[in-house]
C-alpha cells in the first residue's frame, strides 16, 4: 500500500549563512502544502482554498510529525490578508530567493514610495482615499518586486510547487558540488559566490528550453490562478 500523506523531508546540506539554513526549511514546508496529495488528490493548500478549514488540509498529516512542524502548515495555511501582502516579507520567496537578506518593511523602497505618492495627493473625500490606497496595495501585491528577485508578493505568498522542489533539490545539489572545494575569506564572500551561482543556474535554459526561472514564475503564476478558482467555489 502507498502512503499518500503529505510529508516533508529536511535534508542535510551545507549553507553560506544560518539565515538561508532557515530559509530553506520554510521553503519545504512551502512545497509541502502544495504537493499533490497523492494520484489526482487536491494538496494541503488547495484543501484550504476549497474548503476554508485548515483541519481538514491537515486531516492526513501523521501524527509522528512534530507539533513545531503542523505549526508551521497552519501558519502557511492562513487565510490571506484582504489587503496588501504583507506576509510576503515571512515567506521564503522560494530557491530564487534562498540567499537574499530578509528584507522587510522598513526597508520598502517600492512600497514607501508609492504611500509616499498616495499621502501627497488630494482626494474628495475619505472613501475615495480609502479606494486608491487599497488600489495601491494591489497593484503592489501583483508587481514584480527588487526583494523577492523578480517575484510578485503574490507569487511569493503562493509559495513553490512540485517544479520549483524539484529544480531546488537539483540547483542545491549542484551549489554543494560546485562550491564544496573553495575556501571563502567570510561568510559574506561565500553568500556572494553562492548568490551569483545561482544567478546564473537560474538563467540557463533546461532541456524543454526554459530557464529555472521562467519554471518558475510560470507555475506559481499557475498556482495563483488554481487558488483564486477554489476560492470562487467557497462563496
Amino acid at each position: 500500500m502507498v502512503n499518500d500523506s503529505p510529508r516533508i523531508e529536511i535534508r542535510t546540506r551545507s549553507y553560506p549563512t544560518h539565515a538561508s539554513a532557515e530559509r530553506s526549511a520554510l521553503m519545504e514546508f512551502e512545497f509541502a502544502v502544495n504537493a499533490p496529495g497523492g494520484k489526482d488528490a487536491p494538496s494541503m493548500a488547495e484543501i484550504a482554498w476549497s474548503t476554508g478549514d485548515i483541519r481538514k488540509a491537515l486531516a492526513d498529516v501523521p501524527p509522528i510529525v512534530p507539533p513545531q512542524v503542523r505549526r508551521e502548515f497552519q501558519r502557511l495555511l492562513q487565510p490571506w490578508h484582504p489587503g496588501r501582502y504583507v506576509e510576503s516579507y515571512r515567506r521564503s520567496g522560494g530557491i530564487l530567493n534562498l540567499f537574499t537578506p530578509p528584507w522587510g518593511e522598513k526597508q520598502d523602497e517600492s512600497w514607501n514610495n508609492l504611500l509616499a505618492e498616495w499621502k501627497a495627493r488630494t482626494f474628495a473625500d475619505d472613501r475615495s482615499r480609502r479606494v486608491a490606497l487599497a488600489e495601491l496595495e494591489q497593484q503592489w501585491n501583483n508587481t514584480p518586486h527588487p526583494f523577492f528577485a523578480g517575484l510578485t508578493p503574490a507569487q511569493v505568498m503562493i509559495g513553490g510547487g512540485p517544479q520549483e522542489a524539484k529544480l531546488a533539490d537539483e540547483f542545491l545539489a549542484h551549489m554543494e558540488q560546485t562550491l564544496a572545494k573553495q575556501t571563502f575569506e567570510g561568510e559574506g564572500d561565500g553568500l556572494v559566490k553562492t548568490l551569483l551561482l545561482l544567478r546564473g543556474w537560474q538563467v540557463e535554459p533546461q532541456p524543454n528550453g526554459q530557464t529555472p526561472m521562467q519554471i518558475i514564475l510560470a507555475e506559481r503564476s499557475g498556482l495563483l490562478v488554481r487558488r483564486a478558482h477554489s476560492l470562487s467555489e467557497t462563496h
